[in-house]
């Protein structure tokens, strides 16, 4: 079973993350960019022919569904996408994402699964609605009636100016067609200047006579296309100017004008206008130019945030989407100690008769460094830097993956401290963090070569070795890292004492289970601190003839 190319274009510009399954067989025909995107780890069961339950597997394998019980989750889950009926799934965590997700009847008779990523939904709802709400206040400061419409000819929105146009409260006016609030004259003239913009993106303007309150009136009337942020025609907004106060209506613009430029200059955020066809800014605030370093540009451009290819495809996502929201851009000029990072909205405007781009800019390079430095904490040793635990058991786990089914050799090292116990008891805690520390700089020493080097916790270090040789040479690495934990630690001028006790497995890397590795280096290890310490140990059947006397 196929889609058609139409609904694969309509799926492609859905934000949304849609899965479209074959209903005989359950078997996914189609995915859309965007959910390749928001599940890229998944994309090896997000290609056309694979089975749904192999989906669900996944999920349960390498996420996390939010009742906690994965085999309920995804029983639950296939029954309800078996039935093709909407139904709400188990949502699913993957990594720090939260999805919610839905099934149901998608187009060209398949089932569709509607896939959302809980914080970023609620993320564009609340920008949505700061940008509705902006909008609201652009307006509310232009002296000028100024209404928005949509396609049923219905006011959504519209500023004090025009309501009182009419005698009216704002509300009174909102969600009402336009024949109910102006004389039918003066509606159906504006309805039939607005006719062409409700097929076709355009604008018109007018001059127009009218009678209200008994009172003969002309206007000047102007009114253009209004897009959604799918970039579908929405609706339109227009304007209603009487002329007979032409020149007072000039001067409060120019003074609203004024008070919305003091608005900018004095924002937190920065605000840019570049022409859209030379990049050139034609207007930013002080904060713009601070973030972005213009001080000192004669003519600055918007080449300063984008190459010329991302300029050319983010225009293009721009007018596709309507707008584009939170795009994140390294910066770092000549004359900036520090790379910064900055977070940018870009809208289409008119501005000075030209065709234009609207920059919102905020600086995040403070929380970009908080997220690497919690990054970093959640996967590093905080004392010697090392990988912790965590890191080393998810490093295993990625191994154990790419190698499978090949004949790459590989190596798992545990090293204990001898002595380290007593050391803590005599000298105290400070001396055994430094031998800690001194510990982490050995090992990545002699194990340079090493995939990872690691403090699994207390006293106990692992080092991961992959395609680094055979039994040979990994008896010169031990050799080459007991060397160097052989040689005194010296604290405040007193020999601490310590040595260490290394155990270590050696197999094929495409055939095994890691996990039991790690089990067989600890034991080593055990045996090499049993005959004496200070001495490395290779793990051989021989030490566990339990386990392997039935084996012929």
């Amino acid at each position: 079973m196929s889609v058609s190319a139409d609904v694969v274009a309509t799926a492609a510009l859905s934000r949304d993350s849609l899965i479209f399954l074959d209903p005989d067989d359950l078997k996914i025909v189609h995915v859309n960019a965007a959910a390749q995107k928001q599940l890229g780890d998944a994309k090896s069961v997000l290609r056309s022919g694979i089975e749904v339950k192999q989906i669900l597997a996944y999920l349960a394998k390498n996420g996390e569904f939010t009742d906690g019980d994965p085999v309920s989750a995804v029983r639950t889950a296939l029954a309800a996408i078996s039935s093709g009926k909407h139904t709400e799934l188990p949502g699913f965590r993957m990594g720090k994402t939260l999805f919610l997700w839905h099934c149901d009847t998608g187009p060209g008779n398949t089932i569709a699964l509607v896939l959302r990523d809980d914080g970023r939904a609620q993320e564009l709802v609340k920008a949505l609605a700061d940008h509705k709400t902006f909008i609201q206040h652009l307006i509310d400061v232009l002296p000028a009636p100024i209404y928005l419409k949509n396609r049923e000819n219905v006011v959504t929105r519209c500023n004090g100016a025009f309501a009182a146009l009419f005698g009216l409260e704002t509300k009174a006016v909102t969600g009402k067609q336009l024949a109910e609030i102006a004389p039918e004259s003066l509606a159906q003239t504006i309805r039939d200047h607005e006719a062409p913009l409700q097929k076709e993106e355009g604008e018109v303007r007018d001059e127009i006579s009218f009678v209200l309150d008994d009172v003969e009136r002309t206007a000047l009337f102007a009114a253009a296309t209004l897009k959604g942020p799918s970039g579908a025609i929405a609706g339109t907004i227009g304007s209603l100017i009487d002329v007979t106060s032409l020149k007072q209506a000039q001067a409060e613009v120019a003074e609203a004008s004024e008070r919305l430029t003091g608005l900018l200059e004095t924002a937190p955020i920065g605000v840019g206008i570049s022409c859209r066809d030379s990049g050139e800014f034609k207007f930013f605030n002080s904060t713009f130019s601070q973030m972005l370093g213009l001080e000192n540009d004669k003519k600055p451009s918007d080449s300063v945030l984008l190459s010329e290819r991302y300029r050319k495809k983010s225009l293009e996502d721009m007018d596709a989407l309507g707008e584009l929201q939170d795009v994140e851009i390294r910066l770092r000029r000549p004359e900036m100690a520090d790379a910064r990072w900055l977070k940018t909205s870009l809208e289409p405007l008119s501005f000075e008769g030209e065709e234009a781009v609207l920059w919102w800019t905020s600086d995040i390079t403070k929380q970009k460094h908080a997220a690497r430095e919690l990054q970093n904490k959640a996967n590093n040793d905080e004392l010697t830097g090392l990988a912790n635990r965590a890191r080393f058991m998810q490093k295993l786990e990625q191994c154990e993956s790419v190698l499978r089914g090949t004949d790459t050799p590989a190596a798992i090292f545990i090293l204990d401290l001898d002595g380290f116990k007593v050391l803590n008891d005599t000298q105290g805690h400070a001396a055994g963090d430094w031998v800690l520390v001194e510990t982490g700089k050995r090992l990545k020493r002699a194990g340079r070569r090493a995939e990872e080097v690691a403090r699994l916790g207390g006293d106990e270090f692992t080092l991961l070795f992959l395609n680094k040789g055979r039994e040979k040479e990994m008896n010169e690495i031990a050799d080459a890292i007991l060397a160097e934990m052989t040689k005194p630690f010296i604290w405040e001028g007193h020999d601490c004492g310590i040595s260490a006790s290394i155990g270590f497995s050696v197999f094929e890397g495409g055939g095994c289970d890691m996990n039991e590795q790690l089990r067989r280096a600890d034991k080593a290890m055990y045996e090499a601190k049993a005959a004496g310490k200070a001495q490395y140990c290779l793990y051989s059947a021989a030490l566990e003839p339990d386990l392997y006397s039935n084996e012929t």
